[in-house]
């Protein structure tokens, strides 16, 4: 994510290296007590990189993204005495089908058994690690368990850990380098500390980088956001809804990793060719029916989610032509116009039926087999259904799927900050008396009081009207209820937007404003301007054409009067009835409307809603929450008096400790 400066950003404070340790441990390690054996180095430096800078097939001999720099740096200085190993892991966030804590527990793990492996078969070699982002969160949590007598290696081997941008920012004893900041990790400091390790641990983070330092106090939801999507099932905040974070998190991944859009069209006309040949290779059709519903699946989804709004896809739309973002903008334009849920239906049944008649076994048949023509028939319908996306260009198609893959999480941090928001800045007392009040102005024929009732809910319908129009509040409102936020506002925005998501809000605004202006037009025959006679005859007969208005005003508010929810979408926490949905069904179905309104009152005058709003109006690009252009600065972020940038502090005092060793 752009790293989000605050208006009064601190000085930058100049460490001097020697000052940096605690108690100088920091800048010393033991020497090597043995020379290596045959095949063995003095040292092996692990390296971990951040989101999407690797993948479980890259090359551990090739450094890296962020990191890479320190990597060279090490080479350079000691050579083949320095074995610097580059982990392939999988570096997801909500992409392809893995959450980030299913990414950052494969770095765990593969991690610990190349520690593990390369401690039992040299046992002089000694260590150092280091992690840039979740590569930090995870190389933080091994040092935590080898520094308390868990992890894969001894502390006694381990010379340096370097932590730059690390989720689990403020765990005792790791020992801070650079400019001092006031919040904490996004995914929390380890509860053990660092043990043994501590003083052997150096964590840099830029203060304005949300990842490794953010107030929960002052930024609650936001927080605890980032703490649930951070962490695996089950590791949330008890007060959250039984099995909410796993929900949520599943529920926020988009599993592109089979999905091949570019060879959409090519599959489609493929499958009608293979299904009009004279004769007629079953399995082959069943194979390629698969792999059309594997492309169709994740799509199928994105739309089906809150994800896939059209604000979210207008904002996608109007980045630079050519772009990724504008493509997966066009692509979700695409979809949108075709048949996306009818296309996947039958293409599904195809690949079922097509596997059926064959058996697992190989299967011709000739083209006028019934069975095949049942299925030329369905592929016929197929086509027709799919064809507005299978336009798409290949390129557009092959770039959009990084932020496809990714736009769930996206846009849900987007949407519930906006929600959260704009709930706290709702008059919702005046906007349920005035609901109340207008009708019977209406049927009164008060024309006078009529529009200056319906002038009022104009201005207080704004903000609504604007949420209406970014947010998708049945998918927002169920990501709200599972935040376990200490200040209230996460539940009392999950239960407006719950109640607004069965609201019409643009239809509700837009009958008060033809009120109003049925209203106007009246009194301006009442009181015309000077010269003008009185028409009454004429304001009468505007007047009347309130009470259809009026009673179209009714039918439309009495959702948000009852304050009832009718149903409960389940597009956001696994497509079925879940403990999320039925809490709020049950807290609306009871609910003590003028109470909500007096919660949403005190909400609004309280410090967590300024500093919420304050963190929307400094411009913090939620939307990026994580995403690839995340906290991206640290080759320029001064940590000491000698001018030295994040990387070179790191490149100087790992090679200043592996020096000291060999």
């Amino acid at each position: 994510m752009p790293v989000r400066r605050s208006r009064s950003r601190r000085t930058v404070a100049l460490i001097a290296t020697a000052t940096v340790a605690s108690g100088g441990a920091l800048l010393t390690a033991p020497a090597l007590a043995h020379a290596a054996p045959a095949g063995c180095t003095s040292t092996f430096n692990l390296f971990i990189p951040g989101t999407w800078e690797t993948d479980e097939n890259a090359d551990p001999n090739q450094p890296v993204g962020m990191l890479k720099p320190i990597a060279d740096a090490l080479e350079s200085t000691h050579g083949s005495q320095a074995q610097v190993y580059t982990l392939p892991y999988m570096a997801s966030a909500f992409d392809n089908g893995h959450t980030y804590a299913d990414s950052k527990a494969d770095a765990v793990v593969k991690a610990s058994q190349v520690l593990a492996d390369v401690a039992n078969s040299c046992p002089s070699t000694k260590f150092t690690m280091v992690g840039y982002s979740q590569g930090a969160d995870a190389a933080g949590d091994i040092a935590s368990d080898i520094g308390n007598g868990k992890g894969p290696i001894d502390a006694s081997r381990v010379l340096a850990v370097g932590l730059l941008a690390d989720p689990g920012a403020g765990t005792k004893g790791a020992a801070t380098v650079g400019p001092r900041t006031s919040g904490q990790g996004i995914a929390d400091p380890r509860p053990q500390g660092m043990g043994a390790l501590s003083g052997r641990v150096a964590s840099i983070c830029d203060p304005g980088d949300l990842y490794c330092s953010i107030e929960k106090g002052s930024s609650p939801l936001l927080g605890s956001l980032g703490s649930i999507l951070s962490k695996g099932a089950g590791a949330g905040d008890a007060t959250a809804a039984p099995g909410g974070n796993t929900q949520l998190a599943s529920a926020l991944t988009s599993d592109f990793s089979d999905a091949d859009l570019p060879a959409l069209g090519t599959d489609v006309a493929t499958l009608g060719q293979q299904l009009t040949a004279p004769t007629v290779d079953i399995g082959q059709v069943a194979s390629t029916a698969r792999s059309i519903a594997s492309t169709l699946a994740p799509l199928t989804d994105l739309l089906s989610s809150g994800a896939a709004n059209p604000a979210a896809n207008g904002q996608l739309i109007a980045a630079p032509v050519g772009s990724a973002e504008h493509n997966a903008g066009e692509v979700l334009t695409r979809a949108g116009q075709s048949d996306l849920a009818g296309a996947f239906t039958a293409v599904v049944e195809i690949a079922d039926t097509a596997n059926a008649l064959a058996g697992g076994d190989s299967l011709s048949l000739p083209a006028s087999a019934p069975e095949v023509q049942t299925l030329a028939a369905n592929a016929s319908a197929l086509t027709g259904q799919i064809a507005p996306l299978a336009s798409t260009p290949a390129d557009a198609f092959s770039s959009a799927a990084s932020v496809l893959s990714v736009l769930k999480p996206t846009v849900v941090v987007d949407q519930v900050l906006n929600v959260a928001t704009g709930v706290t800045s709702l008059d919702m007392p005046g906007i349920l008396n005035n609901l109340t009040l207008l009708p019977q102005k209406v049927a009164a024929l008060d024309a006078q009081g009529a529009h200056q009732i319906a002038g009022e809910l104009n201005n207080q319908f704004a903000p609504l009207v604007t949420m209406a129009a970014a947010v998708d509040m049945r998918w927002v409102s169920q990501i709200l209820a599972v935040i376990p936020d200490p200040s209230g506002a996460a539940q009392i925005a999950a239960l407006v937007a719950s109640i607004l998501s069965n609201v019409d809000v643009i239809r509700l605004a837009n009958i008060v404003g033809q009120i109003q202006e049925i209203a106007w037009s009246a009194l301006e025959k009442l009181f015309p301007p000077p010269g003008v006679a009185p028409d009454p005859l004429g304001a009468g007969a505007a007047m009347t054409g309130l009470v259809p208005v009026g009673l179209d005003l009714a039918s439309v508010a009495v959702d948000m009067l009852s304050g009832k929810v009718t149903k409960t979408a389940p597009e956001l926490l696994g497509k079925q009835t879940n403990a999320v949905s039925t809490s709020i069904t049950t807290q609306t179905a009871s609910l003590d409307l003028p109470q909500l309104s007096d919660s949403l009152v005190t909400l609004s005058q309280s410090q967590g809603a300024d500093d919420l709003a304050s963190l929307v109006s400094e411009g913090l690009n939620a939307a990026s929450f994580f995403t690839s252009g995340a906290h991206t600065n640290y080759n320029a972020l001064v940590v000491d008096n000698a001018g030295r940038d994040a990387i070179a502090w790191l490149s100087d005092w790992l090679n200043l400790q592996i020096g000291r060793a060999v």
